[in-house]
């Protein structure tokens, strides 16, 4: 029995809206994974010592993504996020972080040993969750002891955060920036998305898997100063795996290839094909999310295709996905289609023949609650994270220390992070709805700091 490899098989040659950036295509041609997988060897090379090939290919890429260095990393974004958290700030130290941050955010400054002050989010009306550049600047200024700030940058739904100001005020501040761009490995590409470095990021991670013909699990680090290259490879060493894959590193590097040749062509053409489906959406009865979020002050990478539904976002993909095609994810209202220089244009247009077919029928969507104001902070997140803790019952968890996050999806913020003080109001949400509408409740149980 092949149980994993029948698993696979099932699920390939569908039409593809989700991650991997390949679309289950090779950028050149195919190759025997087998044949070339290796490990160090006089004749390949060490990651973390190069010489051959990838130090050139990392030379290579860091001049396609206007860098001084660029980094492999075979452990996905994660790894780099992790970098970036302890790049500029030592054990100590003060990172401001969003508070819809990546979990691996969280994480790395956990095991760094770095404070969190959060930066507070607002919602839209129908849930969408983004930065206001008011709230960063204030948060700043509240905080000028922090070393750096991290940005998520676009986020899932193709959202991006405006950069360039952001950048030149944390600069002013003596502050660092570092993006998360895992979903803008594209941008280097693109003629109207500028990536992170562009816009004055000090360094930037992005998921080669995620919009680019990268396997998975492939992403880079991107430095903007040659001065930081010697302590982020220390740290990648402690955070990454001591036996990266090659056959990973060999898929960064083909689609950093790929996308030199062909990448601005093709990320156009598809473009122009999303909005061909953009521009269709209103005669089939559904809506392009991008526009109803024009008066947010980001901008839009037109790759990304998000289509709010009457029906609710988990009915449409529910019959999208009966229809052969699979999306990358959904929420109340909508579904989203990652789109990649892999797809082709008639792949993208046959959307709307499909959804002709698919007459939305008006569903009663529930409106999302308005985010909580953040918790009292009793506690620095790894001092929270790392002491004893124990389960306790969400009814009494009131006035405890939470050693983990825990929250609502949607909208997928933390309603209290490790180190924060539950209130009734917390726990009192987190009761209320079904165990799949909540993240970070172990059965009925919050992790609480033991008194």
């Amino acid at each position: 029995m092949r149980p994993i490899y029948d698993m696979l098989f099932a699920a390939a040659n569908r039409s593809s809206f989700h991650m991997p950036g390949h679309k289950g295509r090779a950028p050149f041609a195919p190759v025997d994974a087998y044949a070339l997988d290796t490990t160090e060897t006089p004749l390949s090379d060490d990651l973390y010592a190069p010489e051959r090939g990838v130090d050139m290919a990392q030379r290579l890429y860091a001049q396609s993504a206007g860098a001084a260095r660029t980094l492999l990393l075979t452990n996905g974004s994660t790894s780099g996020i992790h970098v970036m958290m302890q790049l500029y700030a030592r054990e100590g130290d003060m990172v401001l972080l969003p508070r819809n941050a990546h979990l691996s955010a969280v994480n790395g400054c956990i095991m760094g040993g770095v404070k969190v002050r959060w930066l507070p989010v607002s919602m839209t009306a129908d849930g969408l969750c983004y930065l206001k550049e008011a709230d960063v600047i204030a948060a700043m200024d509240e905080h000028p002891q922090a070393k750096a700030l991290l940005l998520t940058r676009p986020d899932y739904y193709g959202c991006c955060v405006e950069l360039t100001r952001i950048a030149a005020a944390a600069h002013a501040r003596g502050m660092r920036v570092v993006v998360d761009e895992a979903h803008g490995a594209h941008f280097p590409w693109s003629a109207e998305m500028k990536s992170a470095g562009a816009c004055g990021a000090d360094a930037w991670v992005q998921s080669v898997h995620k919009t680019l013909p990268g396997l998975t699990g492939s992403a880079v680090l991107h430095l903007k100063e040659e001065t930081a290259h010697a302590r982020a490879l220390r740290l990648l060493r402690r955070e990454q795996t001591s036996s990266p894959s090659f056959i990973q590193m060999m898929s960064i590097d083909d689609a950093r290839a790929y996308m030199q040749r062909y990448g601005a062509e093709r990320l156009a053409m598809i473009a122009d094909a999303a909005d061909e489906v953009r521009r269709a959406l209103p005669s089939l009865g559904y809506r392009d999310a991008h526009e109803m979020w024009q008066d947010t002050g980001l901008t839009f990478d037109r790759t990304r295709l998000v289509i709010d539904a009457p029906q609710g976002g988990a009915a449409l993909a529910e019959s999208l996905l009966a229809c052969g095609v699979d999306v990358e994810m959904h929420d109340l209202r909508r579904a989203v289609f990652i789109l990649s220089a892999m797809d082709e244009a008639e792949h993208v247009q046959r959307l709307i023949s499909i959804l002709k077919e698919l007459p939305p029928r008006k569903a009663d969507i529930p409106q999302l609650p308005m985010l909580a104001a953040i918790p009292e902070r009793a506690m620095e997140v790894r001092q929270a994270a790392m002491a004893e803790c124990e389960s306790v019952p969400l009814a009494e968890c009131a006035g405890r220390i939470a050693a983990a996050p825990a929250g609502l999806y949607p909208p997928g913020v933390p309603l209290v992070c490790p180190g924060e003080v539950i209130t009734a109001e917390i726990a009192d949400r987190l009761i209320n709805v079904k165990n799949q509408e909540r993240f970070g409740v172990e059965g009925d149980a919050l992790l609480c700091v033991s008194v």
